[in-house]
């Protein structure tokens, strides 16, 4: 009867991971063919080795990069080296990046960017808001963006105890944004574990000096956020959602 029970167990048991590994291959799209497309007006872009994780263009053409992002799990071109933000003007006829100097004060060595949103203020200034990841925490950093220097000025960091894993965010107004956050957990390998079982414990969360809250969740990884031309929605690859303004 012992052996029964026992043998009954393991194969509830090995059913479960089954069932949990075919569910995961689905939700990566593992078995989708990806065929192969000829690049038509595609080029390389030379300084950005270190690779590029996020871009945000403003009406004017200016785009900025994150690049250089280390994150666990993930391999990395140049672990040794911080990350930087670049910029790239979508108007020349063949754009070149340009590494952004930070001003002195900011610590620059940790810097490993992820996300990131810009906000034009009514006096016409450029703030560029970065997900940081320093020391492998989460933080929120502000710039201001010097358009006669090619530079950008630190003027702040954000923490928050619900600002853990952010992947990306979206500016709405001074200090006010929405954030993704992509793990529950921040041990590697309790993160394969919450990929694996998908727990659906990651939420979008909206913050702002009065006020800092998570408006959805529910998601397997709520990874990147972008926002309408009229501010209405919200959308991620996860999810859709109304501004409450």
């Amino acid at each position: 009867m012992g052996k029964l029970v026992v043998l009954t167990l393991l194969g509830v048991g090995l059913a479960l991971l089954g069932e949990r590994f075919v569910a995961l291959r689905e939700r990566i799209n593992a078995d989708r063919e990806v065929k192969p497309v000829e690049p038509q007006n595609c080029h390389l872009i030379e300084g950005i080795e270190n690779g590029s994780e996020d871009i945000d263009i403003l009406p004017s053409g200016l785009a900025f990069i994150s690049s250089g992002l280390k994150y666990p799990g993930m391999p990395s071109f140049a672990p040794d080296e911080p990350g930087q933000i670049f910029m790239m003007d979508l108007n020349e006829q063949n754009p070149r990046v340009q590494a952004l100097p930070i001003s002195d004060g900011f610590d620059k060595a940790s810097f490993n960017p992820h996300g990131i949103s810009t906000f034009i203020d009514k006096d016409h200034t450029v703030y560029l808001y970065v997900v940081n990841h320093p020391y492998m925490k989460s933080t929120v950093e502000i710039f201001k963006f010097e358009a006669q220097q090619r530079s950008l000025v630190h003027l702040k960091t954000i923490e928050h105890e619900l600002l853990q894993s952010v992947n990306d965010i979206v500016v709405l107004g001074p200090e006010q944004f929405y954030a993704t956050r992509d793990h529950y957990f921040t041990s590697h390998f309790l993160r394969l574990l919450e990929a694996f079982i998908d727990l659906q414990w990651t939420y979008v969360l909206f913050y702002s000096p009065k006020e800092v809250k998570v408006v959805a969740e529910g998601f397997s990884s709520a990874n990147g956020i972008t926002v309408s031309l009229d501010k209405k929605y919200f959308a991620s690859r996860m999810f859709c959602l109304r501004s409450p303004g």
